[in-house]
Order: C-alpha cells, then structure tokens, then sequence
C-alpha cells in the first residue's frame, strides 16, 4: 500500500524514493520524532486559541483579548520543547556511552591482561588484529541519534525561536480579527467561534484497499455535510499557489476522504502557518488524472524498483543523506 508521506518523497525527488526502499532496509521513527511533535504541538495550540475564545467578551480592550487567547499557550510549547530536549540529552548520553564501551573494547583487544586469560590465549595475533580493524570501522559508524540527524541543542533554540515567533504572529493575527468581529457583529467570542474555527478532525488515518493509499491526514474541516482536506505546513510557501508536492499531497487527503465519507471533493486547502495564510488546491479532473498517472510511476519504482530519471538541484541534493549515492549511481 502506497503511504501519503511515498508520494511526499517521489514529489521532492523520485530518486530519493527509490533509495529509501531500496536501499534502506528500515525506517528509523526518529527521524520523524521532532516534526511529528512540532506539527502536534502548532494543532495543540489552535486548540486552545479555539478554547480561550470562549472566554472572550466584547467589552474586553485588545491586550485583554490576546492574553485571554494565549492562556495555557506557552505552558504547552514548554512541555513539547522539555520532551524533545530530554530525548535529544538521553541520545547525548547513549552516544557517550557507546563511544566509551568501543573504546573498552579496543583497549582490551590491545591488551590481553584486561580480558580474560583463557580466552585470549586461543586467539593469534591476526585475529586480534582483525578485530581490532573491525572496531575501528564500528567506531566510525556509530547507532544514529537525533543529534546524528542534525536535532542538536543548538537546532532546538533556533526552533523555539522561530516558533514563538509564529505563535506570537498568530496570537496578534486572531486577537485583531475577534476584536474587529466583536465590534461589527456585537457577539461574543463564544458566539464567534464556528466563524474561525469550523469543525475539524485532526490527525485521521485513513486506509483504502480500492486505491492502494494509506495516509494520517492533517485536518478535516466539516461545513454544512461537506468535508474539506487542510494540509499544515511549516515551510515558506512559493510567491503564489502551492509547491507541487503539497498539491499532490491535499489531492490524495481528498481521495482518500472521498472513499471514507461516500463525498465529493472538488478543493481542499494547504495551511502555510510561517505566514498565517490559507491557499488553495482545485481538485479537478485535470489534477486528478494528474495524480494517478504519478501513483503509477511511484508504484513501479516501490513494487518493481524502477530507478527513475531525474533532474538534479543544488538546493535539494546538497542536504540529501543519499547524495552520495546519487552521485555514484
């Protein structure tokens, strides 16, 4: 079954695809860790704005709105961020640990006297030798950890930065809105609430054999009986529509909930939370056979392992764990 996150894959780079199946002979959850916790945290925290706004009455001034808004806000982004920080430390220590117990082992390999007497006197020399070459080599490759993937301390304080940033864009961005709504409409927050925040599912894993897809779906907005894929993303958009991998990625969201409800889909829409702004995505019959016709080539590179032509990019391929590969191939 083809996941949402393959087509991801194929649409940045068809031949990253490739060498994620075919040379990888398992998927290390941790590098999702960070981003997965990121991405719950930023849907945690629309949450609460959608809590607090209850709270707001339409005699309150601007400050007063935007810290009714933030309540339990910056509680959460600490308990994220504490997590992350205490799994990044723990991955700190086991990497000492393995760096120290090599460097026991070579040391003993060395030394016959710290191992036990019995057993290395039925090994020669060029075993000895041999193992030690061996441990050399281990060294040099030692287990990944998050910090191997780049998630240092370091990494993490830019992250933080660059998310409070965003949280405080958004905070100032709803308490305006609400404030002007209140005034217009002369409701409170609570009665405002279906204006700014529709009724959405959040993180919906949705499976279906007739398609072959499999894929957990950011949000779902529900609108009189008619649902809405919403793609949240983190990165910069382009100057106008959306990157062709997000459109990919919202078209098989839509499919995906069109087998699920027994609905029609014809727009969804990709969340750009960096700048606070909502682009959408026609899903027409153009973009559908669109589509399909990718699945088609995702699904021989998967299945047959089909090594795709491409065209490479600097920007992509200089941060790309399978330059190398790339290069050599």
């Amino acid at each position: 079954m083809i996941s949402i996150s393959a087509i991801k894959t194929y649409s940045y780079c068809p031949l990253k695809l490739y060498f994620q199946y075919k040379v990888d002979e398992k998927y290390d959850d941790e590098e999702y860790f960070i981003p997965k916790s990121l991405k719950d945290l930023r849907i945690d925290i629309q949450d609460l704005f959608h809590k607090n706004l209850r709270k707001v009455k339409k005699e309150m001034e601007l400050s007063e709105i935007e810290e009714t808004l933030s309540q339990g806000v910056f509680n959460q982004f600490k308990a994220t961020f504490d997590i992350i920080e205490e799994i990044i430390e723990k991955d700190e220590e086991k990497e000492k640990e393995n760096e120290n117990r090599r460097d026991n082992e070579i040391d003993s390999k060395k030394d016959p006297s710290k191992d036990d007497s019995n057993r290395k006197s039925n090994k020669n020399m060029s075993q000895i030798s041999s193992e030690i070459e061996f441990l050399d080599e281990d060294k040099q490759k030692p287990p990944q950890t998050l910090k191997d993937k780049g998630h240092d301390i370091d990494e993490i304080n830019s992250l933080k930065e660059e998310l409070i940033d965003e949280i405080y864009l958004n905070l100032k961005i709803l308490s305006l809105k609400t404030s002007q709504a209140m005034k217009t409409l002369d409701k409170n927050g609570d009665e405002l609430q279906s204006l700014f925040f529709k009724s959405s599912m959040y993180n919906y894993l949705i499976r279906d054999i007739g398609l072959d897809l499999i894929g957990v779906i950011d949000k779902i907005e529900v609108e009189k009986g008619k649902y809405y894929p919403v793609l949240l993303k983190t990165s910069n958009p382009p100057i106008n529509g959306a990157w062709d991998g997000d459109r990919m990625e919202v078209i098989a969201n839509a499919l995906l909930i069109e087998a699920e409800f027994d609905t029609h889909i014809t727009v969804g829409f990709i969340d750009y939370l960096k700048i606070a702004e909502r682009r959408a995505v026609i899903i027409d019959t153009n973009a559908r056979r669109n589509f399909f016709k990718s699945l088609t080539k995702i699904n021989r590179i998967i299945e047959k392992g089909e090594i795709p032509s491409v065209k490479t990019s600097l920007n992509k391929c200089k941060n790309c764990e399978y330059k190398d590969l790339c290069e050599n191939s």
